[in-house]
């Protein structure tokens, strides 16, 4: 449960609220929250008459490189990442879906109450200050954003309505018992499998290919003997990481850094709080019934641990309804801000060492929390810090120096087209030279494998006009542009040259298509009752899972899990992307143990939330039948070539 909390944590519906402060409206854009009936030249899409605009877009598009970035733990993306059609189309998709939801929540009078707002406003961590909400750090951040608190006050209240409007969806699922019980018998159900594996190669002897196959092979196959067109280039880098090498940081700068007020909290650590809790569950998607229940439960264990601290261990083991923690008495370990649900964190930053709280409400249930220990976080001393404040100050440098020459560096390479070499002297860079570089083929080159910079290289300006490519911006501070220094066009290979591997290809299919036939006939045959002889391999137990994580091919697994268990032995077949047929016996069925509290406790959480997901895209898919949706830019689906 605690990895859970974990998890949940960095879901969107926990970062959504602040991910509107850190990008600006970056799950619907400026535009959507004005309502704007009219089109213009910069919309992109119009859902009935709610423009999506240029701008809107190009605000989600960033959006999904900070999420790629936080999902990586801070790491730097590359930022052409978000130049796919897929991530475009995705993009627009959602935007769309979210039109069409906030005008539901519109017509339909869904209203978010004054009181509600304030609370959730107060809980963001970006205006907390010693865990409780600043009114002056709220209205700090709104200005440096450029937001007076009525317009961001008005953004949020739509965002929290359509909260409401998916959960009133998604949270009124109900997943009967007898779905459970099905679920769980069929995802454990364990079979005994053997194998006997008839082999393509066993009738290689008797195929034979003459030159006419061949020909027809080779001429309906042009494209798979065609040789790509390559290139040689030579190229330049700009990057701000480069300069940073030769940044020199003075002992008295690291000083000064370090004795700086404002970074002061950076060296103190971060505190890390041991708790243990008791869980009485009762999800989100509980009725009011069941939640008040667990509620009344988790009162009367609060009051009997408070009353009997030295035994909350006990009690937790005899209560509690996480599965994760309540064998080791309720602990969860050593923990920090952020890596709990909001309300179990707040609960338990507040406490004071052997206190108990509770019940605590989250959406899992009621909580009682016991806080065990509190770790001071250990700060640094100068000599700790020089390294980071180092690099910290070199890179600030160079961010500036890369600033300074990046528009020199792209003048240059467009003024003086005909060659990099003149940059290179200007700006001191070192030019490379590339090997063969195939178009289409990926390269594992963090620079040249950049997708829009092989667009531009293999472009006619570049390929027949001899010009050096645009300065295109590869990763964050990265700046490249190369020259074209050799050239092979696309060529379709004799067939002298590949006659034989065509042969050996068509003498394989063949070969393949008659052991798939012996295959069948045996399978009939054993299907129909003949007395089975096979040297079948060493039986082994499988469930579907292991089955896979053990490797073997996805066609054994779903013909030996699809064949019907009801007449011992059973028999099955499948042919394999090598070309062997592999015939099944499934000697030995068991059921999955449906009984198992703790395994029913996450079927039915799972099936839950995948019944509410499929219950939220009926809807949005019936909100769409009555809409009318119209793309008026195209070219937003497509990569941008330009930096």
């Amino acid at each position: 449960m605690l990895e859970k909390f974990r998890m949940l944590a960095q879901t969107w519906v926990a970062k959504v609220l602040l991910a509107l402060i850190t990008i600006p409206f970056a799950l619907f854009g400026v535009e959507y929250y004005f309502r704007q009936a009219g089109g213009g030249a910069d919309t992109v899409a119009k859902v009935d008459s709610v423009s999506i605009t240029q701008a809107e877009f190009n605000d989600n598009l960033r959006d999904q490189l900070e999420r790629m970035r936080e999902g990586l733990g801070g790491a730097r993306v590359d930022t052409s990442l978000l130049d796919t059609p897929q991530l475009r189309y995705e993009t627009l998709q959602g935007l769309i879906n979210r039109h069409l939801l906030a005008a539901y929540a519109d017509k339909h009078h869904l209203s978010v109450s004054d009181a509600y707002l304030a609370h959730e406003i107060s809980q963001f961590d970006a205006f907390q200050e010693n865990g409780k909400f600043s009114q002056s750090r709220y209205e700090s951040l709104l200005r440096e954003r450029g937001l007076s608190p009525a317009v961001f006050e008005s953004r949020v209240r739509d965002d929290l309505k359509i909260q409401m409007e998916q959960e009133a969806l998604t949270g009124s699922q109900w997943v009967p018992a007898v779905s459970i019980d099905a679920f769980l018998k069929l995802n454990d159900q364990t079979r005994e499998l053997s194998l006997v594996e008839i082999p393509l190669e066993r009738f290689m002897a008797q195929v034979h290919v003459d030159d006419a196959q061949i020909k027809q092979y080779y001429d309906s196959h042009q494209e798979q003997f065609k040789v790509p067109e390559r290139i040689k280039v030579q190229y330049l880098v700009l990057a701000a990481d480069q300069l940073a090498q030769g940044e020199a940081v003075s002992p008295a700068d690291i000083a000064k850094v370090y004795a700086d007020p404002s970074n002061q909290a950076r060296w103190q650590g971060k505190e890390t709080r041991r708790a243990r809790h008791i869980l009485i569950a009762a999800p989100a998607s509980a009725g009011k019934a069941k939640r008040d229940a667990a509620k009344a439960e988790a009162e009367k264990i609060l009051a009997e641990a408070q009353a009997h601290p030295d035994r909350f261990a006990a009690l937790a083991k005899q209560y509690s309804q996480d599965p994760g923690s309540a064998a080791n008495g309720g602990d969860l370990g050593y923990f920090g801000r952020g890596m709990m649900t909001q309300p179990f964190e707040t609960a338990v930053f507040s406490m004071k060492p052997g206190e108990i709280r509770g019940p605590i409400e989250t959406e899992f249930g009621y909580h009682i929390i016991e806080l065990t220990d509190v770790k001071a976080g250990k700060g640094k001393t100068l000599a700790e810090a020089t390294p980071q404040i180092a690099e910290e100050l070199r890179r600030q440098r160079a961010s500036k120096q890369f600033s300074d020459e990046a528009e020199t560096f792209s003048n240059l390479v467009y003024e003086q087209s005909g060659a990099l070499k003149p940059a290179a002297d200007k700006l001191k860079l070192p030019l490379r030279t590339s090997d063969w570089i195939v178009r289409g083929a990926p390269l594992q080159d963090p620079v040249l494998g950049n997708p829009k910079l092989q667009n531009a290289m293999f472009a006619q300006e570049s390929v027949k006009d001899g010009r050096n490519t645009p300065a295109i911006e590869v990763a964050p501070n990265t700046l490249v542009s190369a020259h074209v220094v050799a050239h092979e066009p696309s060529v379709i290979r004799p067939l002298a040259d590949v006659q034989a591997s065509i042969a050996q290809t068509l003498q394989r299919e063949a070969a393949a298509r008659l052991a798939k036939e012996a295959g069948e006939a045996q399978l009939s045959a054993l299907q129909g009752g003949k007395a089975d002889k096979l040297p079948w391999s060493k039986a082994r137990q499988f469930t579907r899972q292991q089955a896979l994580s053990d490797r073997l091919p996805a066609g054994v697994v779903t013909a030996a899990f699809a064949a019907n268990p009801n007449h011992l032995p059973a028999y099955a077949g499948a042919a394999l992307p090598t070309g062997t047929y592999a015939l099944l016996r499934i000697s030995q069925v068991k059921e999955g143990n449906a009984e198992d509290a703790a395994k029913r406790k996450q079927a039915e959480v799972g099936l839950t939330r995948a019944y509410g997901d499929a219950v939220l895209t009926a809807f949005l898919a019936s909100l769409r039948q009555d809409a009318t949706v119209r793309l008026l830019n195209k070219s937003v689906l497509e990569p941008r070539q330009d930096r």
